[in-house]
């Protein structure tokens, strides 16, 4: 039993938008793995505000305003190819996790409510391929409250969400009302 030679995690979410929160995580993680590979997955529970293809763009975009050395001076990869952004579909998480070689899942935890789903997910996830370990961060303080759906209605109700996304999901917004 050894950890994995070089680790690669796999971040899965709508991301509709990317939050700071989203974005506290996915820190946590590249200070923990390798390589971290966020990916947005269609949840046909959900009505996205943005496209799959925008919210990659947003993904970049606020990794780039939140830390500006993750840009490399060659405009490819952020963090010199540490971290990747991609989507799924048609695919369980798990699969989508084999597909990229993520030798783990990792998940975000706000508040206690988050845990009853999370736990049926690891559990799932664990039956199906229990060589992908699920791993939890559990973001910090300021970000309990902050979530996609309260950037969503604050912004439709003329409040400013900036403390709870980054400028470029804010212009994003602002861009959709015309």
């Amino acid at each position: 039993m050894r950890k994995a030679a070089r680790t690669k995690a796999l971040y899965a979410g709508s991301f509709d938008p990317i939050t700071r929160g989203h974005l506290d995580i996915i820190g946590k993680a590249l200070k923990t793995f390798d390589a971290v590979h966020v990916a947005i997955g269609t949840n046909v529970r959900k009505v996205r505000t943005f496209s799959v293809e925008e919210s990659q763009r947003l993904i970049v975009a606020s990794v780039v305003e939140q830390w500006p050395q993750a840009q490399a001076a060659s405009g490819g990869a952020l963090f010199d190819g540490a971290l990747g952004v991609g989507e799924y579909t048609n695919q369980s998480l798990i699969a989508y996790a084999r597909q990229i070689g993520a030798s783990h899942i990792v998940r975000g935890l706000r508040e206690a409510s988050d845990f009853g789903e999370e736990f049926r997910l690891h559990g799932v996830a664990e039956r199906i391929d229990p060589s992908i370990p699920m791993v939890h961060f559990i973001c910090e303080a300021q970000f309990l409250h902050v979530s996609s759906s309260m950037a969503k209605e604050l912004d439709a109700m003329g409040e400013g969400i900036g403390w709870l996304v980054m400028p470029s999901v804010e212009k994003a917004f602002a861009a959709r009302r015309g």
